[in-house]
């Protein structure tokens, strides 16, 4: 990924267009298939360009948060390598962010609606699909805090200011 997204002096609607437009040029290389920038945003951020229609839909993910035993194994988190029993656990879920546009603008305006006074959480790149939340974690990390809130990449400007 290039320097110029996390250049604080270029405004980050300007910033987000850049990604945009970048995603989108290395989407159409590799029709109907999610494209990201890095592997550390393809948590947050991906595109897929939709050979059929001839346009391109942008994906981000969102927290879900499984509270119960059954939840968990819904999710399909209940069997892991590690020996404990997963009784909740926090996962992300890929939802299409976009109506399927031409151009890289029309993905911008539809994503900014989206995301529009929406709850995030940045996260830096190494991280799984999912972590457990049993006794593991700090009693200041509610797992339910997370539920439904927008899952941001450091350093990609596509959520506001703070997360560049």
């Amino acid at each position: 990924m290039r320097l110029i997204y996390e250049e604080v002096r270029v405004p980050v609607q300007i910033r987000r267009l850049m990604v945009f437009d970048e995603i989108c040029r290395l989407a159409k290389v590799k029709p109907n298939e999610i494209v990201h920038l890095s592997p550390y945003t393809q948590l947050a951020f991906g595109v897929i360009y939709l050979k059929d229609l001839k346009r391109c839909v942008a994906f981000g993910s969102v927290f879900k948060y499984a509270h119960t035993r059954q939840e968990v194994i819904e999710q399909g988190l209940d069997k892991q390598f590690h020996e404990d029993t997963v009784m909740c656990a926090i996962t992300t879920e890929r939802q299409a962010f976009t109506k399927a546009s031409r151009t890289p603008l029309g993905l911008l305006m539809s994503w900014n609606k989206q995301v529009k006074n929406r709850a995030y959480t940045c996260l830096d790149g190494n991280v799984k699909h999912f972590f457990k939340v049993n006794d593991e974690l700090e009693l200041d990390y509610p797992p339910h805090k997370f539920y439904g809130r927008l899952v941001a990449a450091k350093g990609l400007p596509l959520w506001d200011d703070k997360c560049s």
